[in-house]
Parts: structure tokens; C-alpha cells; sequence
């Protein structure tokens, strides 16, 4: 058996002795192993005898706790006791049964116990550092082009995957990455978080600029994209009228919400400024003719169109003659092309005075009533010498001719003194403008009635 401590007492006397130093009543640690004690009584009458103890000591296990550990938050443990046959832990611990220590330092015992009974007791201390708290935030989502950053607390040790530096903005392609951050404490515990990001693909837009002449309209129309926003107050696809040459901004927006912005330059070009007028102020049937003064601005090519059916002219400043026959209002326009294919019209009336007139009648009655005896055409602005008045029948025999103004067909038959029968006649007329000499011929046809 084990004895921490022995107590040998003898009976039967009055007194004892006992070998090995041993006092009777007296404890005592034996050593390890078997060992025979020896007592004498000694009773009142001094007769003494003797008689004998085997005490037998057994060795403690040797119990064994292992070595202390210094482990990282979340790490397993499991504690082995050696030297006995079975073993008691402090702490809740079971032998060879793994668990997770919180952080901190913990010391734990075990009690060994061998198949004698035997026990022994040993001690192993644990610490557990704590892990590195990195934390990457939540996830993120961007449009294509947007700088990302990611950021994490931490020590010098501090780590990203996929070639991330803490805190420095990148720019990451379309799709979806999933980034990891590790940290490492001095005590050499690491941890790690993840975070992901989500690039999304920008809208790809197009639109054309234009090139007008000031006062047309332009229309801008971006495609591409789910909706657009112009500068300036343009409206997509909605005709506008600019001022002036300026460059246009569209933001495309996509179904993702991303967008894209594109620049288009529109350029007016100044419209020339058509102006004109003429030489001749007084033009009439007998001066028909006039120069013009092109007083335009702007223009390199010119269109005249002098509005009496005549042939247009490309000349900067021609020479017109309009029509002498009779007088009118005509529309000269001046078509004035820019450089640039810019176009404005100029269009003044000009008035070409008649210089002479001739009014003929279409009838008369020769029937003796004072009225409407007499055929005389009345001619304004000729002279009156070289007049020649000739009336002819259906068959064109001459029937009345007359060289005075005053003169005129009262109906008889070649002035011998019979009357003319009903009927349509053609007369003619030839007489001389007095303001330029030049010899006119009219005819007409009048009807006899009676």
C-alpha cells in the first residue's frame, strides 16, 4: 500500500521500542518498497518481548500533464495525461477529448491514478492569443471605370490577394471578383475576410454632331442606351434651333443605372446676308434696262432671278434690260450661297413705267344713236405723225385705213360710202413711241354690230 505517512503502534505492554528510528505512536514516512519493523514491549515487571511489521511502500505514477502551449484563437486542444491508468482533469476537460479554449491563459491539472490506487497530480498552462480582426466591409457594387478601394484594419502584416494594397484605389475589369485580406498578429495568429466586387458594364453610345447654316434645325438623337440627358436643354431625338456653334453633352443611362457621357459638336455656320439695288431709278418701257449693285455679305455664289421669265444670271452685279412691250412690276430676287452652302434670298419689286399706252375697243354700233358710232383706238404716249390705222374683213380686203389719231372706222366700206356688214374685222395699228422713236404694231379685231 501507499502510506504518505506511517504510525506503528505495538500493544500488549507498557512500552515499546522500534528499530529504524521509529518511536511508537509516532508517524513517520517509510521509503519505498517492503521493510520489516521490529518492536519490544517491556511490561511493569520488566519482562520484555518482541514481534514484527512488514510495511510495504508503493511508488507514485509518474503523471505527466504535457508541455505548456501557446495556441491561436479557435485552435483545438486536446490534453493527454501520462504515467497512470486513468485521468482527471480541472476545467471541464476530458482526457484526450479536443476543445476550444476561449483567449487567455488557463492552467489545468490532471490527476493520474496507476491500478494500485496510486495517485499523482501534474499541471500544463495554456495560452490562447487572439486572432487579427481584418474586416474588408460589405460588398460592392460599380460601374465599369470606377476606382475601388479596399480597406481594412490591421497590423503591418496586412495582406490582399489578386495584387491589392490597403486603402489604395484600383481599377478592377467587368464581372464579379471575390478579394481576401490575411493578418497576422506577432504571436503569428492569422485571420482573413472576404468581401466581393461587382463591375458593371457602362452603356456603349453613339450620336452624331451636325453641320447647319444659322436658323435650320438640328436633331440629336443618342442610341445605345435606356434613357439620355443633353446639355444645353436638348431633348433626344427633338429638333432644336441652335444660336451658335457649341459642343453637346449626352449621359447615357443603361438598365443597370450605369452610365456613359459623350461630347458632339454641332457647328453653325452664318448665313450670308443678300442685298441688292439698281442703277436706274426711272426705268420705264423705253429704258428698260439697268445695272444692279450687289451690296451682299457673306456670299461667294450668286443666283439672279429678274422675275420677267427671262434667264437667271450667275453675274455678281449684271446688266438687265426687262421687257419694253408694256410696263410691270417685277420681282427681282438675288440667291445668295455661302462658302459653307448657307443660303438667304433677297427679293425688291421694280417698277417699269409704261411709257405709252393704247386702248382699242372690241365693238361699236354704227347704228346712228350717238352712241358708239365710231371704231378709234386711243393711244397714249406715241406720235402722231407715221400713225396708220387699217381695218381688214374675214377675207382680208382692206376696208377702212385712216393716218390721223383723231380719225377713226365709222363703219363704211373702203371710204365709198357703203356701210360695212355685221361681223368681226381685224384692225392693226402701227404707230411711232414718242420718247424713243421706236415703231410698235398692234392687232386686235372688233365686232360691227348695228
Amino acid at each position: 500500500m501507499y502510506l504518505e505517512n506511517t504510525v506503528l503502534n505495538g500493544s500488549g505492554a507498557s512500552s515499546y521500542a522500534w528499530d529504524h528510528g521509529v518511536m511508537d505512536g509516532i508517524a513517520f514516512v517509510p521509503g519505498v518498497g517492503a521493510q520489516i519493523y521490529t518492536v519490544t514491549g517491556t511490561d511493569n515487571n520488566g519482562c520484555q518481548n518482541t514481534d514484527q511489521v512488514e510495511v510495504t511502500v508503493l511508488a507514485l505514477p509518474l503523471v505527466s500533464a504535457g508541455m505548456d502551449q501557446a495556441v491561436c484563437e479557435g485552435t483545438q486542444l486536446i490534453l493527454n495525461g501520462n504515467g497512470a491508468d486513468n485521468y482527471t482533469w480541472t476545467n471541464g476537460v476530458t482526457n484526450g477529448v479536443p476543445f476550444i479554449q476561449a483567449v487567455g491563459t488557463i492552467t489545468y491539472t490532471v490527476t493520474g491514478t496507476d491500478l494500485n490506487g496510486c495517485q499523482n497530480s501534474d499541471e500544463v498552462e495554456i495560452i490562447v492569443h487572439p486572432l487579427p480582426t481584418p474586416n474588408t466591409g460589405a460588398d460592392q457594387i460599380h460601374c465599369e471605370g470606377t476606382a475601388v478601394t479596399l480597406s481594412s484594419p490591421g497590423g503591418p502584416q496586412l495582406t490582399w490577394d489578386n495584387g491589392v494594397q490597403n486603402g489604395i484605389p484600383f481599377i478592377q475589369n467587368i464581372g464579379l471578383v471575390v478579394y481576401t485580406v490575411y493578418d497576422t498578429t506577432a504571436f503569428g495568429c492569422t485571420a482573413s475576410d472576404e468581401v466581393r466586387v461587382e463591375i458593371l458594364p457602362n452603356p456603349i453610345i453613339n450620336a452624331n454632331g451636325a453641320e447647319i447654316c444659322e436658323g435650320e434645325e438640328v436633331i440629336l438623337m443618342a442610341v445605345g442606351a435606356m434613357s439620355y440627358s443633353w446639355s444645353n436643354g436638348v431633348q433626344n431625338g427633338i429638333a432644336f434651333y441652335p444660336g451658335q456653334s457649341a459642343v453637346y453633352r449626352v449621359i447615357g443611362t443603361g438598365a443597370n443605372g450605369c452610365t456613359t457621357e459623350l461630347d458632339v459638336f454641332v457647328q453653325v455656320h452664318p448665313k450670308p446676308m443678300a442685298s441688292f439695288d439698281w442703277m436706274n431709278l426711272d426705268l420705264s418701257t423705253t429704258e428698260p434696262s439697268t445695272g444692279f449693285n450687289n451690296t451682299s455679305i457673306g456670299g461667294s455664289d450668286f443666283l439672279w432671278n429678274f422675275g420677267d421669265g427671262s434667264a437667271n444670271s450667275i453675274e455678281f452685279e449684271p446688266f438687265h434690260e426687262f421687257p419694253s412691250e408694256e410696263g410691270g412690276i417685277y420681282g427681282v430676287s438675288l440667291t445668295v450661297t455661302s462658302p459653307e452652302g448657307c443660303v438667304d434670298e433677297f427679293t425688291r419689286f421694280i417698277d417699269v413705267k409704261q411709257d405709252y399706252n393704247i386702248f382699242v375697243p372690241n365693238a361699236f354700233t354704227p347704228d346712228a344713236n350717238g352712241k358708239n358710232e365710231v371704231f378709234t383706238p386711243i393711244l397714249d404716249g406715241f406720235d402722231e405723225q407715221g400713225y396708220t390705222l387699217l381695218i381688214f374683213n374675214r377675207w382680208g380686203q382692206l376696208v377702212f385705213e385712216s393716218h390721223n389719231m383723231e380719225i377713226g372706222w365709222d363703219g363704211s366700206f373702203a371710204q365709198r360710202y357703203d356701210q360695212a356688214q355685221d361681223g368681226v374685222y381685224t384692225w392693226k395699228v402701227v404707230a411711232k413711241v414718242k420718247k424713243s422713236g421706236l415703231r410698235k404694231e398692234y392687232v386686235g379685231h372688233v365686232s360691227l354690230l348695228k
